[in-house]
């Protein structure tokens, strides 16, 4: 039974899938090329992204009580699970990306004497305990964590006011857009994650209100961050950092004696990125499970968690072949992020023959209903005659016919109830 989900829980799920990545990374590169525009770059990813969202929700309305993958198997059984393996095999690169991405950015930031194997091990036991809950597992921790992580979020500029410097912003107007065009390049496949709500909730919890909302507000957000990165750290020195994020929070200070506060800013976004690898573990799962019913999506979190682990050390030697790889990576996105929820839009339609049955059948049900009516209705005039009729004997022959009259009308109430008992709705 798939978990249903809120609009609030639709959200906050698009936030964590859209932030969690872009926050680690790109931002670097979109500020090298963007330069003091680089929260712009964010205007036409979200554009593109509420497109491919809408469309998917269009389709969604079509197969309301089935999840993308459901649908994609029931209406086209094999192209369907063509599409199907493609997706699981796309986040399955996602999840091996992104534990290798939260293990270099601990073991730098946080841990730097801790082997990275350890903390990428460390990582995937948690998520693996977080997937084998289930979607209502991973719903619970996103509200919990995301909402403290906008917290966050939104007293931190307060922080910064001492460090703020708005003449890094200059000049306002002299906007290159071929650069931002480049920064939002580089953007576009961390926050086009959000593609994977579809094939994990049902068509009737996937609503065009949730996803215009999510949108607007992580682009809000991110942009916030983008703006507080260029003005407190400065366009030379954000666009040639590995982790601007990182550095950002190291600029906060409460008072002089606690100069650390990056600690509590990671206490809020590590969870928040942990759940983002669950949640990339379960879409694999779920697509299995959903692709080859007879297997169980528990069994295979162990060993999919562990192939992950393998192939996360086998792509990606150090972050710097993560940072690169983020140019040729987003050709591969547009395919599952925008090319596909065309395909999608244009054939993926419920069969005539069902679209028609449901009207068919209802009329079914209500001929087979008011049958049922006429036939209670029959049953109780008869049974009401039996018992006038019975009523004169009994008053004519008392004490002769008695138990007779009593057998016949034990025998004549007991034919009615149990043509009752059978003609009763659904």
């Amino acid at each position: 039974m798939i978990q249903k989900v809120t609009h609030r829980q639709m959200v906050l799920m698009l936030m964590l899938l859209s932030i969690t990545g872009t926050l680690l990374q790109p931002h670097a590169q979109a500020i090298y090329y963007a330069e003091q525009h680089a929260y712009l770059c964010y205007i036409p990813v979200v554009l593109i992204m509420f497109t491919s969202m809408w469309m998917l929700s269009r389709v969604q309305r079509r197969f309301p009580d089935k999840d993308l993958f459901e649908s994609l198997v029931t209406r086209f059984p094999f192209l369907g699970r063509l599409a199907g393996l493609m997706y699981i095999a796309f986040f399955f690169f996602v999840f091996a990306r992104d534990i290798r991405l939260t293990g270099d950015y601990v073991s730098i930031t946080l841990l730097e004497t801790t082997p990275i194997s350890i903390i990428v091990l460390s990582l995937l036991v948690m998520a693996i305990f977080i997937v084998r809950g289930g979607l209502g597992s991973l719903i619970g921790m996103v509200e919990l964590y995301v909402a403290l992580f906008l917290l966050n979020s939104i007293i931190v500029p307060f922080m910064l006011i001492q460090q703020v410097n708005l003449d890094n912003l200059k000049p306002y107007f002299d906007v290159d857009l071929a650069g931002v065009g480049r920064g939002s390049w580089y953007l576009f496949s961390f926050y086009g994650e959000m593609i994977a709500l579809p094939f994990v909730m049902r068509g009737s919890d996937f609503r065009v209100k949730s996803i215009f909302t999510g949108n607007i507000v992580t682009a809000l957000l991110m942009m916030l961050i983008v703006i507080e990165t260029i003005t407190s750290i400065g366009v030379p020195i954000a666009s040639r950092l590995v982790y601007p994020s990182y550095e950002l929070a190291r600029q906060l200070q409460i008072s002089d004696f606690l100069d650390r506060f990056d600690l509590a800013l990671a206490a809020a976004t590590l969870p928040c990125i942990i759940t983002k690898i669950a949640f990339d573990l379960y879409f694999v799962c779920w697509g299995l499970k959903r692709m080859i019913p007879k297997v169980s999506g528990k069994v295979l979190t162990g060993p999919i968690a562990l192939l992950g682990f393998v192939c996360a050390f086998w792509f990606f030697r150090n972050a710097i072949q993560l940072n690169r790889f983020t140019r040729e990576w987003t050709w591969v996105a547009i395919v599952f992020e925008v090319l596909f929820p065309i395909v999608f839009f244009l054939f993926l339609r419920p069969r005539k023959k069902e679209a028609g049955h449901a009207p068919n059948s209802e009329s079914g049900e209500r001929a087979s209903r008011g049958k049922q009516q006429e036939g209670e209705q029959k049953q109780e005039q008869a049974s009401g005659e039996s018992d006038h009729a019975e009523g004169k004997t009994e008053g004519k022959s008392e004490e002769q016919s008695g138990d007779k009259s009593a057998e016949k009308s034990i025998e004549k109430k007991g034919k009615p109830s149990h043509g009752g008992g059978n003609l009763q709705p659904s």
